[in-house]
């Protein structure tokens, strides 16, 4: 089961939602899980990021030139999704426009650096990429968003602040816990990174399936009509082999394929989805729903290869 654990997390994740709104009796136990869901999510998230940081030697934990090119990449990316938008501002086709621009200007996904040891990348290099595309975002959201959508009451500090605060929390409290360790108890870090050997996958499958009743949950329920989410779907499918693939080739350049791939593709979809929510269309949350749903295929695809590959 190890190598479908993810599709079968997602089928489990999608299963309980059709459960959940559609069988009446289980009405209560969906509102406590509906409280419990935003407490439950970043504890399991801190505990997954702590045992794959534990992996990580601190030297280890510095830029590299793909890096460099990755995020040359996003801005490309963001900067022709904005001129489009700007020039359709009227066109009935903008959702899909910002729903693209929702996912462009995402970061990696913290757990991106999970998915690159499971798949036999550089942990480090996904790790510290995480690191910098989520100062990139922080730093181009509050100046791309006001340009398409100019009613944002909020000054680039309120906003900056606001997603900064969101992001790195999730991402600096357990490496920051796990180099204290590295630094003060060696042999509890040393003790931990071989006993935890899959843990963090497996807290990564139990939040896959969580976010993808999430996601159903936010698609099923979002404005707009059935083409346009058809139209963001395909669209987006095609975006997401077409990360993979120019992250993989620029990697290879340099020696880290897997984790190069997971960089440019792999998106924190969480924070996409509240930040469309928050500023753009609505139904552009789509996007970044749709993301999660391809690169979540795409990993299952690659953890199945590199299982068969290394058994």
């Amino acid at each position: 089961m190890k190598d479908w654990t993810l599709p079968v997390s997602m089928a489990v994740g999608a299963l309980s939602y059709i459960l959940f709104t559609q069988v009446e009796a289980l009405y209560d136990m969906k509102v406590a899980l509906v409280g419990f869901i935003p407490y439950l999510l970043p504890m399991l998230i801190f505990v997954m990021l702590f045992f794959t940081y534990c992996k990580i030697e601190p030297r280890e934990l510095k830029p590299r030139l793909w890096h460099l090119w990755l995020i040359l990449i996003q801005l490309i990316e963001v900067g022709v999704v904005l001129w489009w938008c700007m020039q359709h501002e009227d066109s009935k086709w903008i959702p899909i426009g910002e729903a693209l621009l929702a996912c462009f200007i995402s970061p990696m996904a913290a757990v991106g650096a999970v998915v690159t040891q499971k798949i036999g990348g550089n942990t480090a290099t996904a790790t510290t990429y995480t690191l910098i595309s989520s100062t990139f975002t922080a730093i181009m959201v509050p100046w791309v968003y006001p340009l398409v959508e100019p009613g944002i009451n909020m000054t680039f500090s309120e906003l900056f602040l606001r997603i900064l605060y969101r992001v790195f929390p999730t991402i600096m409290a357990p490496l920051v816990l796990a180099l204290l360790l590295w630094w003060l108890m060696p042999k509890v870090k040393m003790y931990i990174a071989e006993k935890s050997k899959d843990y963090s996958f497996y807290l990564w499958a139990i939040c896959t399936m969580v976010n993808t009743a999430q996601i159903i949950r936010s698609i099923v329920g979002a404005p707009g009509s059935g083409s346009i989410v058809i139209w963001i779907f395909v669209a987006i499918g095609i975006i997401v082999f077409a990360q993979f693939f120019v992250g993989k080739t620029i990697g290879s350049v340099y020696g880290d394929r897997m984790a190069a791939g997971q960089g440019l593709a792999q998106k924190n979809t969480v924070l996409s989805i509240w930040m469309a929510m928050s500023f753009l269309n609505p139904t552009a949350a789509i996007g970044p729903g749709a993301h999660l749903l391809w690169q979540n295929l795409f990993n299952s695809w690659q953890i199945y290869t590199h299982g068969r590959e290394t058994k």
